[in-house]
């Protein structure tokens, strides 16, 4: 297929490139001497300031490793909250450990050795008691939430495990076209893993207490933020997020509390499954 230039079209599946800033839009436009129209130029400068103000209580990083890691023998991380980071281990290094804080990780890739010999693989879930020994048998990435004296989780066993990729029987609706995969839940707080079917959506909602996500295969749009595969993004506690819309397939990684207007109790009932 070729345009009125003879140029050849994009396949009809093919994305459109990622918008850039509306702002730098205008500003371009204008050094080039092809200003917009008045009217358009106000309602894309509009625009941005809507998209700051909803988005300047959320921290978020779109592509959190090409920032400056932090580097110990063996072992480079990249922090992305307070107590949380993604963290790259060579072959070998141990995960670190401060002697007083259950962490909490989701393995990326690579492969980790427990304290008791076992084994975790790609999106594998691990809650460690303080003093447990994870060792790196691969070059690793993973995330890592560091749960100190108050929590919200809190790890009495030496290694919780979860294999994701076996836990087909754990997987539960939470509304058309979102699955999820409870984790571990201690009090209010809640780690689970969600997959998204293509053009599955999820309601504007508030947040009860801080949200982390991690997009770990795919990209998924947090009201009109694109969230790419490895970024990621903290809603503290008392924040709304707009509509979450995948238009294509994939998985992410969540720590905070379900609320409510997240939720389709009825599609949940007819599946069998009681209301959250």
């Amino acid at each position: 297929m070729k345009d009125a230039l003879n140029e050849a079209l994009p396949p009809a599946h093919a994305r459109a490139p990622e918008p850039g800033d509306a702002a730098a839009l205008v500003r371009a436009l204008s050094q080039d001497g092809i200003a917009p129209p008045p009217q358009l130029g106000e309602r894309l400068m509009a625009r941005v300031r809507a998209h700051a103000q909803a988005n300047a209580t959320l921290h978020t990083r779109r592509h959190p490793l090409r920032e400056p890691a932090q580097t110990l023998p063996g072992c480079r991380a990249w922090p992305l909250a307070a107590h949380s980071r993604l963290v790259e281990l060579d072959a070998g290094a141990l995960l670190p450990d401060d002697g007083h804080s259950s962490r909490e990780l989701l393995l990326l890739s690579g492969s980790l050795l427990g304290p008791q010999g076992e084994r975790l693989q790609a999106q594998d879930y691990a809650l460690a008691a303080p003093g447990s020994m994870l060792r790196a048998e691969q070059r690793s990435r993973l995330y890592l939430r560091a749960h100190g004296a108050d929590g919200p989780f809190h790890s009495s066993a030496p290694l919780h495990l979860m294999r994701s990729r076996q836990a087909d029987a754990g997987w539960q609706p939470l509304r058309e076209g979102v699955s999820l995969l409870p984790l571990y839940a201690e009090g209010e707080a809640l780690s689970l893993l969600a997959r998204f079917e293509a053009g599955a959506r999820v309601p504007a909602h508030p947040h009860g207490i801080d949200e982390e996500c991690l997009m770990v295969e795919g990209e998924l749009f947090l009201g009109d933020v694109l969230l790419p595969e490895g970024g990621f993004q903290l809603a503290p506690g008392g924040t709304q997020h707009g509509e979450l819309f995948a238009d294509a397939p994939c998985l992410l990684f969540f720590h905070g509390a379900i609320d409510p207007q997240a939720v389709d109790n009825a599609f949940r009932l007819q599946r069998g499954y009681p209301a959250l």
